[in-house]
């Protein structure tokens, strides 16, 4: 360990802090990233249970009453955020 005349402090790369810092920053970031495609995944999931619903698969009457109410919601949000994105874009037209 060295120390320099601004008070700061030195570590080797391979010192204890210093392998525990990194590996911290190293698991932040996965988990930022981890974090960026929920989202995505959640569309996904949506998208593959109609698909399932839609084909037959899968009954949607057959799902947990919270998995249902929880779809269900969601389709309800994605229509009215559609309608609104479309109300938008008429909007526009007429300036």
């Amino acid at each position: 360990m060295q120390l320099r005349d601004s008070g700061d402090e030195w570590l080797d790369v391979d010192h204890p802090e210093v392998t525990v810092f990194l590996q911290q920053l190293s698991s932040d970031k996965a988990r930022q990233a981890l974090s960026a495609t929920d989202n995505d995944m959640v569309r996904v999931i949506d998208d593959l249970v109609d698909l399932l619903v839609a084909n037959q698969v899968l009954i949607f009457t057959e799902l947990p009453e919270r998995v249902q109410s929880k779809l269900l919601a969601r389709k309800q949000l994605r229509k009215d955020v559609n309608a609104l994105q479309n109300l938008m874009i008429e909007d526009e037209g007429l300036f």
